[in-house]
């Protein structure tokens, strides 16, 4: 299952197109023209969907596919005559991405230090706004609220109730807190646009929020 998924540079879960349809048993070409490319704003609803070209080994025209994020590939198959192997693909693709996304979580735990989350979290924020605001952003500022709410609504948390939190969800803030520092930290220091740090940041903390159980709200 493992093979089906790869990291980006960002280390987003993707699962290559030209895979799918070896995976299918479809011809990749008529798989792009008959699918992705008619429904490619259909694609684009749920998050960068742009052609790529790979060289093939012995010279000749490059040949183009596409990454296809989690909810792209389920698209994917619900476009797809609903045949045994594309079945199987489906239930193969839930089971892998699941296993990467709590590798990945576990990962950025195991990051963790456990001393100053939140100040450490909170010097990152500072860092992004510093950040946005030279290039460019006129609201960079709003980050520090847009960071606590996304935390807040991914845990399930209301506002101003924090104060009132146990132990354990103590804790599942101070695990998300710690997750976004890093990401934050990883997107200056990949020199990333201002705005896809933050949806680094978001990505990698919805990976941990599943990983420990956590039925959050929507951001």
């Amino acid at each position: 299952m493992q093979d089906l998924i790869l990291l980006d540079q960002n280390q987003i879960p993707l699962v290559d197109s030209r895979l799918m349809a070896s995976r299918l048993d479809v011809r990749h070409r008529d798989m792009m023209r008959d699918v992705m490319d008619k429904y490619a704003a259909d694609f684009e609803e749920f998050g960068s969907f742009a052609r790529h070209l790979a060289k093939p080994e012995g010279g000749g025209r490059p040949q183009p596919y596409y990454l296809l994020n989690e909810d792209q590939s389920y698209l994917m198959l619900t476009y797809i005559k609903n045949t045994p192997r594309a079945r199987n693909l489906k239930k193969k693709l839930v089971a892998a991405f699941k296993k990467v996304r709590a590798q990945l979580a576990n990962r950025d735990i195991a990051r963790l230090d456990g001393k100053e989350v939140r100040k450490a979290e909170t010097d990152s924020i500072k860092l992004l706004v510093e950040y946005a605001s030279a290039a460019g952003s006129k609201s960079a500022s709003h980050y520090y609220a847009n960071v606590t709410r996304m935390t807040n609504s991914l845990l399930g948390i209301e506002s101003g109730e924090r104060d009132n939190l146990d132990a354990n969800q103590l804790k599942q803030v101070a695990i998300l807190e710690g997750v976004v520092d890093i990401a934050i930290r990883d997107g200056v220091k990949a020199e990333m646009p201002y705005k896809d740090i933050y949806q680094l940041a978001k990505e990698r903390a919805s990976h941990v929020v599943k990983a420990i159980g956590v039925i959050g709200g929507d951001v």
